[in-house]
């Protein structure tokens, strides 16, 4: 069985949904392929802006400060419900082209859900900026990667863009079954479910 997760770092459903992913996985006693796909929610956002969250909804995206506050409560709230302490009144919201290709350089690897996991918590829970070149190589050597070669992966994450097209994916989270069947946003009892009648 084979699940192609599509997601961006600066997703805070995202996390969510990778620890859902995990829980099913745990829950689910047989062998499947996890591969992580690439997602920029915002492929435009500057890499020079270093931006905290509400500045970025304020500034960028036109969300007042209530109703930021409203969208981080709510899915700081779902977020604890999995465990994780989201601070993300302090994430730094960055362009996510060259936290892609990190994830890739650890698909090749096998340490794609590795580094996955520690770019969604510098961002959501450590409020390190992953537009950085510096917090990269050090979430890099921190699961056991080699350097990130200059411009590696590049094609790579322009793949996955077209790829996510053509599975007519919008937003992310979202999961493809077996390159047939898209889950968006799954329950961890749906995921659950899924993984063991598949």
């Amino acid at each position: 069985m084979k699940l192609e997760v599509f997601s961006d770092m600066v997703c805070p459903w995202c996390y969510i949904g990778k620890r859902q992913l995990d829980i099913a996985l745990a829950t689910v006693n047989r062998p499947v392929e996890v591969v992580w796909r690439s997602f920029q929610l915002d492929p435009d956002y500057p890499s020079d802006v270093v931006w905290t969250l509400p500045e970025a909804h304020r500034l960028r995206y036109g969300i007042s400060q209530v109703e930021n506050d409203r969208r981080l409560a709510l899915v700081s709230a779902i977020a604890a419900e999995v465990g994780l302490d989201y601070h993300l009144h302090q994430a730094v919201m960055a362009n996510t082209f060259d936290a892609h290709r990190l994830v890739h350089h650890g698909n090749a690897h096998g340490k794609g859900a590795e580094v996955v996991e520690a770019l969604m918590r510098a961002y959501a829970i450590e409020a390190r900026w992953i537009g950085d070149p510096a917090t990269l190589e050090d979430i890099a050597s921190q699961v056991g990667l080699p350097p990130l070669p200059p411009d590696a992966y590049a094609a790579e994450v322009k793949a996955d863009r077209v790829r996510a097209r053509r599975y007519g994916i919008t937003g992310v989270p979202t999961i493809v079954l077996n390159e047939e069947r898209v889950l968006g946003a799954p329950t961890v009892e749906i995921l659950t479910e899924v993984l063991r009648r598949a």
